[in-house]
């Protein structure tokens, strides 16, 4: 998250603020108490000061990291400053321009730090809109390490991020907003360090990630702003479980207030030249793409991911020369999940929800929850156009099934290839002790049932029936003896 953003749409959002020709204490005073409803009014955490026609504003959170009494635990983070300058029309400009690092640390548990040489980044927030309509925000040399001990056995992960930019854009859009987050990043490297098996039968080891640069767009529709920023500010007005439950009423309003989140969101992530060094050496892709489109907790559930993998090579020496061919260089993998209702299954929880209670849940409301959640008793999992692209040969496939607690599996798919032959023969070419050749009659029995096409692929429709049955193009394997006939 944009820290000059989303720190600022706090206090802003909910309040009615006027351009002013200059700031005055008066203001000052007020912005400091809207701020301190999501933050708590602790002192030393909030100050604003007037400055011109502007207002210095320092959320310190080193006052409530020191309330904090925990044995071992050790916290810190810089102050954030911001600069907010009244617009005019109930608009705010809202600057930032820091640096940034951060700590934490339990003892024998977890042990992380994190530092921005620089962050900047300018926005106009909209209290009509109850967020930005616009921010930039420009990142430098970020780094990350964390140690993570668990069993004595300690794993550290370290990375760092050369610059990143965001760009986002919203204009409201019923009771909601619409908007658009564009990221890029460059010259990223992680590398993950684990620790030796105490029995010794895994040695410590090293895993290095690189990327050149990469990017992600991302669309989202009917995001509810002003909902989530009211359930925040009463999650910080009610800290303890005694408050929350003598006010689990209006709890659920804020609950309600802010469905169903979003309605939808869409988001394409890229990353080029991505490389990973591990003991077996380096494996290497020229991009991989991973698309992300879901539906908020609204009736027509849907969910898709879509991975897209270019120019993949694996380490030298790692694959034997007859198997060079099998291993596939481009792939397509995009599949998404539908028929399932989070609106109807969010109602009976939270209209039935007791905090009083313990559980707080009882096992029936569990059930009529997942049966409001598949109204059908299953969902649809479909595979929507996926390939696996190898030098020699080309797999496609395609399908839908359903499944689910109270239903039959059931659906079908298409599997086209290109190539069987040249892969038989790749193993046949294996040497003996591997027994690749016992692969051989399964082999033979799928080109036998092929439809051969017109493009020289073969095909087979793939079924399955709530019965139980399995067809192959039309064939029920279920009557043909529970073996294939020798070739």
């Amino acid at each position: 998250m944009k820290l000059s953003t989303g720190l600022a749409v706090l206090f802003l959002a909910g309040s009615s603020f006027q351009a002013l020709a200059a700031a005055t204490p008066e203001e000052a005073a007020r912005l400091t108490a809207v701020l301190q409803s999501y933050v708590g009014s602790e002192p030393g955490v909030v100050t604003v000061t007037p400055n011109g026609e502007s207002y210095n504003t320092r959320l310190d959170f080193a006052p409530l990291i020191a309330k904090i009494k925990q044995t071992g635990f050790a916290a810190s983070v810089t102050p954030i400053d911001m600069t907010i300058t009244p617009q005019g029309s109930g608009k705010w400009k809202v600057d930032q321009d820091q640096p940034l690092a951060f700590s934490m640390k339990v003892d024998g548990q977890v042990e992380m730090k994190g530092s921005v040489a620089a962050i900047k980044g300018s926005g106009i927030f909209d209290e009509a809109l109850g967020g930005f309509e616009s921010s930039t925000t420009e990142y430098s040399q970020f780094a990350f390490d964390q140690t993570v001990t668990d069993n004595n056995l300690p794993t550290r992960v370290t990375y760092t991020i050369g610059t990143m930019t965001s760009n986002t854009a919203m204009a409201a859009a019923g009771s909601g907003a619409d908007g658009t987050i564009k990221m890029t990043f460059k010259d990223f490297n992680e590398t993950i360090s684990v620790p030796a098996a105490p029995d010794g039968s895994t040695p410590a080891m090293d895993v290095a990630i690189a990327a050149t640069d990469g990017a992600q767009d991302s669309l989202i529709k009917g995001l509810q702003t002003k909902g989530l920023l009211g359930l925040a500010a009463w999650l910080v007005a009610h800290p303890s479980p005694d408050a929350m439950k003598a006010g689990q009423a209006e709890l659920k309003d804020k609950v309600y207030a802010a469905l169903p989140i979003f309605t939808s969101f869409d988001a394409t992530t890229s990353v080029n030249n991505l490389t990973v060094n591990t003991m077996m050496g380096r494996f290497a892709m020229a991009k991989a793409d991973v698309q992300v489109i879901a539906n908020g907790l609204v009736e027509e559930g849907y969910l898709r991911e879509k991975f897209t993998f270019t120019g993949f090579k694996m380490p030298d020496g790692i694959v034997p020369p007859w198997a060079s061919g099998l291993v596939p260089g481009d792939f397509t993998i995009d599949f998404d999940v539908s028929d399932f209702n989070l609106a109807a299954a969010v109602k009976v929880v939270l209209d039935n929800l007791d905090l009083n209670q313990q559980p707080s849940l009882k096992p029936e409301i569990e059930q009529q929850a997942l049966q409001a959640l598949l109204p059908k008793g299953s969902v649809k999992i479909g595979l929507l156009p996926s390939t696996v692209l190898a030098s020699i040969y080309n797999l496609k496939a395609e399908g839908a099934m359903t499944a689910g607690p109270m239903a039959m599996p059931a659906g079908q798919a298409t599997v086209l290839l290109k190539g069987l032959d040249e892969a038989m023969a790749a193993m046949n070419a294996a040497p003996p002790e591997m027994g690749m050749q016992q692969m051989a009659p399964m082999f033979m029995l799928a080109k036998g049932m092929a439809k051969q096409e017109a493009d020289g692929y073969l095909s087979w429709k793939i079924e399955s029936t709530p019965e139980g049955a399995l067809l192959v193009n039309g064939t029920d394997l279920s009557k043909m003896g529970g073996a294939p006939p020798s070739p």
